[in-house]
């Protein structure tokens, strides 16, 4: 089995960690003296992301699109999984320093001879992984945009949290009542801060909807009127 290899690609990304990038300009000399042709690629190929060649850490997937110019990673960060975060979030700190990489084998090149270089023309080849990394061998790749998760998927996130929180606060709060117990002090203490927050955070929601009795609804109906039967809150 040949060695594996890697190449750099230009990356964008949008709402919910979805990632659209640039892996392989064709017809231009990278770092390694290597030109990659549109035949190397297959156009919907499906494709991992992982951190920095780490076939271990998994971050990303999605498919391959060649057109006459280059080839495109569409795919999206893992959000739902700690990595997948951290990945995204680290490639939205880096900014305009980030590089990324891609792994693979040829399968079919060719060599050539430019301006007393050898250069080698790569025309098929086995495409494993894409990885943002530290420095990488294509010319001119950085990060075109990164956005977070959208305002809309956001509130869905809140809003399964708190139902969450509260199907556990009814639960702790039948298990406490059988067996004759109370909350302790600190769940007391945390759960009193979060209803702070919740009243002070409707008042902000009051402010884009027409009906306050609605927002406050969907912001502690499940956490502040559960915890205040616990007994945990004060009034």
């Amino acid at each position: 089995m040949e060695e594996l290899e890697y190449k750099t690609f230009q990356v964008k990304a949008n709402d919910e960690g979805q990632l659209q990038a640039v892996f392989s300009t064709f017809g231009v000399v990278d770092h390694d003296g290597d030109i990659v042709e549109a035949t190397a690629f297959t156009s919907g190929q499906p494709v991992i992301m992982v951190w920095s060649h780490d076939w271990t850490d998994p971050v990303g997937k999605g498919l391959v699109e060649v057109t006459s110019a280059e080839a495109i990673f569409n795919g999206r960060f893992f959000m739902d999984t700690v990595r997948g975060q951290e990945a995204y979030k680290t490639v939205k700190a880096v900014g305009d320093l980030q590089e990324y990489s891609w792994g693979f084998q040829v399968l079919d090149a060719a060599w050539e001879q430019r301006d007393a270089e050898t250069i080698r023309v790569i025309k098929r080849a086995e495409l494993f992984e894409v990885s943002p990394v530290l420095k990488g061998a294509g010319i001119g790749t950085r990060t075109l945009a990164l956005k977070g998760r959208s305002l809309s998927n956001e509130l869905e996130t809140v809003l399964a949290a708190v139902n969450s929180l509260g199907e556990r606060l009814r639960s702790v709060k039948g298990l406490r009542e059988k067996e004759g117990r109370t909350l302790s002090v600190e769940y007391q203490r945390k759960l009193d801060t979060i209803a702070k927050e919740l009243r002070q955070q409707a008042d902000v929601v009051d402010l884009l909807t027409a009906n306050r009795h609605e927002a406050q609804l969907l912001l502690n109906q499940f956490l502040f009127e559960e915890a205040r039967s616990m007994g945990a809150l004060g009034e």
